[in-house]
């Protein structure tokens, strides 16, 4: 038998806790003597609890003396505080800056064509034929559906399944469907191009 969790016999023995725990609690605790005399116990402790004289506390003077306390730190900790002096100028690091400004601006001018000797060399032109598209195309091939842009593909493979439905709209998706011949499941790949 699942005995209920002791903070769920404490709530019900002070008439706390939801409907449905409390149906659930109270059916349990029909046939199981443990638990009722557990919550005869929470009953009989939160009734002398109940008798129990609490000091009377103002509250707003504690109060008082809490925010006393925080402005007191708060104080306190500006007092404490150091103030970070300036440091002065420094040559060699501004040295080193200026060193890496000059050389990052020298590499601009001289990506475009290189000066060896006063004669400028050209840099490389592809043909139009070696010129690979940039722009992403989408396709259904034998092993699956593929992406590729410019040099670079991402095919989604199946290797098990035999292609029964492919897809292509005009705004840049391709859906291929396989089925597994042992297995008989289907699996579906939906590439969208944006």
């Amino acid at each position: 038998m699942n005995h209920p969790r002791e903070n769920d016999l404490a709530l019900l023995a002070g008439g706390d806790g939801g409907r449905i725990q409390r149906f659930l609690l109270e059916r349990h605790l029909r046939n199981c003597a443990d638990c009722q005399d557990k919550v005869a116990e929470y009953r009989d402790l939160r009734s002398e609890l109940a008798e129990l004289e609490f000091p009377d506390v103002n509250w707003n003077s504690l109060a008082a003396d809490m925010r006393a306390n925080i402005r007191l730190g708060l104080e306190a900790g500006a007092c404490v505080r150091t103030t970070q002096v300036p440091k002065r100028w420094n040559p060699r690091l501004t040295l080193a800056f200026a060193s890496l400004l000059l050389l990052l601006g020298s590499s601009f001018f001289v990506r475009d064509s290189s000066f060896l000797n006063g004669v400028r060399h050209l840099r490389f032109q592809p043909n139009a034929a070696s010129i690979v598209p940039d722009d992403p195309v989408l396709r259904v091939t034998g092993s699956g559906v593929e992406i590729r842009t410019g040099s670079n593909s991402l095919i989604l493979l199946n290797h098990r399944g035999d292609a029964f439905n492919q897809t292509v709209s005009a705004q840049g998706d391709i859906g291929k469907r396989y089925i597994d011949g042992e297995t008989g499941s289907v699996t579906i790949n939906n590439v969208y191009l944006q």
